[in-house]
């Protein structure tokens, strides 16, 4: 038992050798994936348990994308290690959002490249609402609300009580299209009126609408709607 777990140890420490003079470059998928499994399967061989979920899911997005229960049906996947994975793609927002350079969210593309990190993975439409102080500080960023694969309601009322909460001076909001399409559709022009229309009320600034698609974003207010912010 001691020798194969020493062989063990051995592949590990190589393994992160690697990772630490070239990032992930180079790695395979699913030798991504049997570094993670390092921290959740301490004492396991986790390159065959990666190989077995690459096989299941397909690809890392696919791992991350899983719900709790498909996870966990595969043996030797605990709660803890599915909870490992579910986690990455929540903390990518927080890491970008509590960097320094990115703090100031003063033009569309920073908007564009903040909101795309809560998107990342969902095949369902969302829509989040970001607060910002008088310096353009965001203050919040939370989930207005959440559909199906090609809809998602807005609800102006939360909107406004959100705002007003976080006594911001400027708001942005954000949807996914998670069927790839970022062309702004009528009902997104329409929202974008009445969320606007709903912020000059209380006084504050609706400074953009930004559409996220799985390979890009855009900005209403780059694209020429600028009406919809006066």
């Amino acid at each position: 038992m001691d020798k194969k777990v020493n062989v063990h140890e051995g592949h590990r420490a190589r393994m992160r050798k690697r990772f630490r003079e070239t990032g992930f470059d180079g790695f395979n998928e699913h030798e991504v994936i049997e570094m993670l499994l390092f921290y959740a399967c301490p004492r396991k061989d986790t390159n065959e348990l990666a190989h077995t979920l690459i096989d299941r899911f397909g690809s890392i997005a696919g791992i991350m994308d899983a719900d709790y229960n498909e996870l966990t049906e595969i043996k030797n996947i605990t709660e803890n290690t599915a909870t490992l994975f579910k986690m990455i793609p929540k903390f990518l927002p927080l890491y970008y959002n509590s960097r320094p350079e990115e703090a100031v969210f003063s033009n569309s593309d920073a908007l564009k490249k903040m909101f795309s990190t809560y998107f990342v993975g969902l095949t369902h439409e969302e829509f989040r609402l970001a607060c910002f102080d008088n310096n353009l500080h965001m203050v919040s960023n939370i989930l207005i609300s959440s559909g199906a694969p090609s809809s998602t309601t807005v609800n102006i009322r939360k909107i406004i009580e959100e705002t007003l909460r976080t006594k911001a001076a400027f708001t942005a909001v954000a949807h996914n299209h998670p069927q790839g399409d970022t062309l702004a559709s009528a009902e997104d022009i329409e929202a974008t009126k009445q969320i606007n229309a709903a912020m000059r009320f209380i006084d504050v600034e609706l400074i953009d609408h930004i559409i996220v698609s799985e390979d890009c974003s855009i900005s209403l207010r780059q694209m020429g709607y600028k009406t919809l912010f006066s």
